[in-house]
C-alpha cells in the first residue's frame, strides 16, 4: 500500500467512525430550513460543530456566510470546500415550517453536514497533505425572495443576490486556487448550467373605479401587454434552446372594483453565455418600457446579476471521477452529459476560479417539488463528506502537483476585480419616463 493510498483509507475511516455524528447533523439542518440570507440558526449550528472540532472560524461574512481553514503548514495551493445553506419556500411541502414555508427541497441542508464530516477527516490527515483547506458556508443560493434582497442591497448590506457572488465580492476567494462542492441528485456526476439574470418589475398607471375605467391608467393591462411582447420575443430567440424566461406576478391590485394603479412581477432570464445574457437583457428591458407605454403607463425596471453561466473544470471531473470509483467502483459517473437550463451561483465562483459543482446521490422526487425527500441518508451525509474530503486528499497530498496543475487555470479565466465591475454593470435600475 503506497502513501496515498494510506491517505485515502484514513479520511474515509475517519468519516465511517463519525457516520452517526454526521447523519445526525444533516437530519437536523433538515428540521430547520430557512431562506437565503436568514440562515442564522443553520450557521450557528455549523459553525459551533466547526469550532468543536478545534478549528477558528469568520463568521459574518455575506450575512450569514463563514469560512474556517484548516492549514497544513506547508506550501500549497487553497481548495476550497463549500456548503450551501439555504433553503426553499413551498408551503405545501409536508416537511414545510408552518410558520415560513421553508423547506430544504433542494437538499442544501445536505452541504453542512458534508463540512463538518470533511473537517473531520481532513484534520485527521493533514500532516499529509500541503496547502489549505477551506470550509466556506455559502448563503442564498436559490433566486428568490427578489424584494427581501433588494432591500438588503439599497441598505447597504450586500451588493449581489446570490450569496457566493458576495462573497466574491467581499473578498473571501481572493486567496482561493480551486473550489468544489457536491450538490445533491440522483447520481454521480456534474453537469453546466445555465447563467441567469433577475428582474423587478413595477408598473404604475392611475386608480380610479372600475365602473368607469375612463378615468383611470390600468397598470394591470401595461404587465399584460408586457407578458404578451415577451412571449413574442421568445421566437426571436428560437436559435438557442436553453433560453428560458420565466415570471411571476407578485402584486396583481388590491381590489376587484377600482382599476390597479401598480402592478409587482419578477422574472428570470436564463441563458448560457454572458454576452447573450447582457444582449437578451436590454432587449427583455426595450420590449417591456415599450408595452408600458402602449397602455399608457409607467414602469420600473431592477435589474440584478443572479449568476454566471457555469462551466465545470473538466480535470476536476475527472479527479472526482476516479474518487467516486474508488469509493463505489460499481457506481455510474455522469461526465458532464447535458447542459443544464437551471442556475447556480456556482457559475460566479468557476468564473474566476477552477471550480466543479458535483452531484452525490440520495434523494427522490422532483427538485423544488412537493414530493422531495432525502432517500438515502448514508449516500447523502456521509458518502458526499467521504468525496470531497478524497477529493481534497487528491488535489493536496505530497507535494500538491496534481492541484498546483488545476489552480494554474485561474489564469486564464475573469480576474476578479473585472467580475465585480462585470456585476456591477448588470445591476441597475432603469424607467419609461427617463
Amino acid at each position: 500500500m503506497n502513501q496515498l493510498d494510506q491517505v485515502r483509507k484514513a479520511a474515509v475511516k475517519a468519516i465511517e467512525n463519525a457516520q452517526d455524528k454526521i447523519i445526525a447533523a444533516g437530519r437536523h439542518l433538515w428540521k430547520i430550513p430557512e431562506p437565503g440570507y436568514r440562515e442564522f440558526n443553520t450557521s450557528a449550528f455549523i459553525v459551533n460543530e466547526l469550532i468543536k472540532l478545534g478549528l477558528e472560524v469568520k463568521t459574518n461574512l455575506a450575512i450569514t456566510g463563514f469560512r474556517a481553514d484548516i492549514d497544513t503548514g506547508k506550501p500549497g495551493p487553497t481548495l476550497a470546500i463549500l456548503g450551501e445553506l439555504d433553503s426553499l419556500i413551498i408551503p405545501t411541502h409536508p416537511a414545510a415550517d408552518p410558520a415560513t414555508g421553508a423547506v430544504h427541497a433542494c437538499g442544501h441542508n445536505v452541504g453542512g453536514a458534508g463540512l463538518i464530516g470533511s473537517a473531520i477527516a481532513l484534520l485527521a490527515v493533514k500532516n499529509e497533505l500541503c496547502g489549505k483547506i477551506a470550509l466556506i458556508g455559502t448563503p442564498a443560493e436559490e433566486g428568490i425572495e427578489m424584494s427581501y434582497r433588494k432591500s438588503l442591497i439599497d441598505s447597504g448590506r450586500i451588493r449581489a443576490i446570490a450569496g457566493k457572488s458576495q462573497l466574491i465580492i467581499e473578498g473571501v476567494f481572493d486567496d482561493v486556487d480551486i473550489v468544489f462542492m457536491n450538490h445533491l441528485g440522483k447520481s454521480y456526476g456534474f453537469w453546466d448550467h445555465n447563467g441567469a439574470i433577475n428582474k423587478r418589475l413595477t408598473f404604475r398607471g392611475k386608480s380610479c373605479h372600475a365602473a368607469r375605467p375612463q378615468g383611470g391608467k390600468n397598470a394591470l393591462n401595461a404587465a399584460t401587454l408586457a407578458m404578451n411582447a415577451i412571449a413574442l420575443l421568445r421566437e426571436s430567440l428560437g436559435y438557442n434552446d436553453k433560453i428560458r424566461i420565466h415570471g411571476v406576478i407578485t402584486h396583481g391590485g388590491d381590489a376587484v372594483n377600482v382599476i390597479p394603479d401598480r402592478i409587482d412581477m419578477d422574472y428570470m432570464l436564463r441563458m448560457p453565455h454572458l454576452e447573450e445574457m447582457k444582449k437578451l437583457n436590454d432587449r427583455f428591458d426595450n420590449v417591456v418600457i415599450h408595452a408600458a407605454q402602449a397602455a399608457e403607463c409607467e414602469v420600473s425596471i431592477d435589474t440584478l446579476s443572479g449568476y454566471m453561466p457555469l462551466y465545470d473544470d473538466p480535470a476536476l471531473g475527472k479527479i472526482m471521477q476516479q474518487v467516486v470509483k474508488y469509493l463505489d467502483p460499481a457506481a455510474e459517473f455522469e461526465f458532464n452529459p447535458e447542459f443544464l437550463t437551471s442556475s447556480t451561483d456556482m457559475g460566479d465562483i468557476a468564473t474566476v476560479i477552477p471550480a466543479l459543482h458535483g452531484y452525490v446521490p440520495g434523494r427522490s422526487g422532483t427538485g423544488h417539488g412537493v414530493d422531495y425527500a432525502i432517500e438515502d441518508e448514508y449516500s447523502a451525509y456521509v458518502k458526499n463528506a467521504q468525496v470531497a474530503a478524497l477529493m481534497a486528499v487528491e488535489l493536496l497530498s505530497g507535494n500538491g502537483d496534481t492541484g498546483k496543475k488545476i489552480a494554474a487555470g485561474k489564469a486564464a479565466l475573469m480576474p476578479i476585480k473585472e467580475y465585480i465591475e462585470t456585476v456591477q454593470k448588470i445591476n441597475r435600475t432603469v424607467k419609461s419616463d427617463e
